[in-house]
């Protein structure tokens, strides 16, 4: 086998949830290179073609996975649950009981698995949750199996995008500041439009990362979050009673 051959496991959920934000935050030491170092640049360009590139970006992906898993579970315990979750919850108002019992009695029913009804959930609010938790770990496989292009797909990809750019806001700020004082510096040193242009987009970009760090990606992230979950369990729903 020839080493061009070789295929990385990027899908297009890795695409948009995990390359993209290594991309986003890529960007200012690109316009850096770019405007500041050209030779280096284009240097870099050669060295990068083909297979090493998807090695780095799949490694990015990975990297970016890890720092948006890492902020989760305190995303969730803001949120007061898993949207996975609370979507199900007899206290939660998402959604209506009617429908919330046709989704547990399909778990029971299709799954063989317990779920809590509304006494059992007042009584045991943690054990009702593990019980979701646990049925949504199946679920998910059903889904996975049996309607795996359905709208859950699209929103699972936007919430993992989210909480991805969101778990690495701050070297998102760290990167775009850092290079803007590399760009100022060039300005100041060897003044060109080029370093003068690239200066400008590294700005941008940091005031681009705190506004959208901070303002808007923690609302945005709950709102995908919640939508998943409530995509999820219909595309259930609808598979199982095919």
């Amino acid at each position: 086998m020839k080493i061009d051959d070789l295929k990385f496991p990027i899908d297009s959920y890795e695409m948009k949830a995990r390359t993209l934000p290594a991309l986003i935050i890529s960007i200012p030491l690109l316009i850096t290179l770019w405007s500041c170092y050209k030779a280096e640049f284009t240097a870099l360009s050669e060295i990068f073609k083909g297979v090493l590139s998807l090695a780095i970006i799949y490694a990015l992906s990975i990297f970016m996975r890890a720092l948006g898993k890492r902020i989760e579970e305190k995303l969730w315990e803001s949120w007061g649950g898993a949207p996975s979750t609370q979507i199900v919850s007899w206290r939660n108002r998402t959604i209506g009981d009617d429908l919330k019992a046709l989704y547990l009695q399909a778990v029971r029913d299709k799954l063989k698995l317990p779920t809590p009804t509304k006494e059992e959930e007042e009584a045991d609010p943690e054990q009702a949750a593990n019980l979701i938790k646990q049925a949504f770990k199946r679920i998910q496989g059903v889904i996975r199996q049996k309607d795996k292009d359905g709208l859950w797909s699209i929103a699972n990809a936007d919430y993992g995008f989210a909480r991805n750019l969101l778990g690495s806001r701050f070297l998102w700020l760290l990167v775009s500041a850092a290079m803007t004082g590399i760009s100022v510096f060039n300005v100041y040193c060897q003044f060109s439009n080029t370093i003068l242009i690239g200066m400008i987009f590294n700005a941008m970009m940091t005031l681009a990362s705190l506004h959208v760090g901070w303002s808007i990606l923690p609302e945005y992230t709950k709102q995908v979050g919640f939508r998943y979950a409530e995509h999820a369990w219909e595309s259930f729903y609808n598979v199982i009673e095919k």
